[in-house]
């Protein structure tokens, strides 16, 4: 979890160069950053976190902005009845996909009873039309350039 935290600080100066850390200043940032992902969030949501709405005037201290930030803006603590509540909730519209390949869930669209997901229909209708081409014999293009111009 430290070394996930200790990345996040340190990709921070691709994002703004205001915040560059070195190694030693993320070491020292790292605890309070891992705190964040140990209460369920995402390395992505925690570098928005620090990253989004700096102050206009410019950061004068990266270390001391996103240990200000890592103190204040900490999530509560996630409560594990909710989040299996959320999930269930989440996954109660779900079917399983009767398509071809490896076995995947999809949401049906307005509630239907649709048995597989748009992309397995989509290519399910390519193989029902058949190879495309035309029809019939192909006549070579010189020799209809040489029927028009006789």
């Amino acid at each position: 979890m430290l070394l996930s935290a200790e990345r996040v600080l340190l990709s921070l100066r691709a994002t703004s160069h205001e915040l560059h850390l070195g190694v030693r200043e993320a070491r020292q940032l790292a605890e309070a950053a891992a705190e964040w992902l140990r209460r369920g969030v995402s390395a992505a949501e925690l570098r928005r976190a620090l990253t989004a709405g700096l102050p206009p005037a410019g950061v004068r201290s990266a270390i001391g902005f996103l240990c200000h930030r890592l103190t204040v803006k900490l999530p509560a603590e996630a409560v594990a009845v909710v989040a299996d509540s959320v999930t269930s909730a989440a996954a109660a519209g779900l079917v399983v996909c009767r398509g071809p390949g490896d076995e995947h869930v999809f949401r049906p669209v307005g509630g239907g009873d649709e048995t597989q997901c748009r992309r397995c229909r989509t290519a399910g209708a390519g193989r029902a039309a058949g190879p495309a081409g035309p029809a019939g014999p192909v006549t070579p293009w010189r020799v209809r350039v040489a029927a028009v111009n006789g």
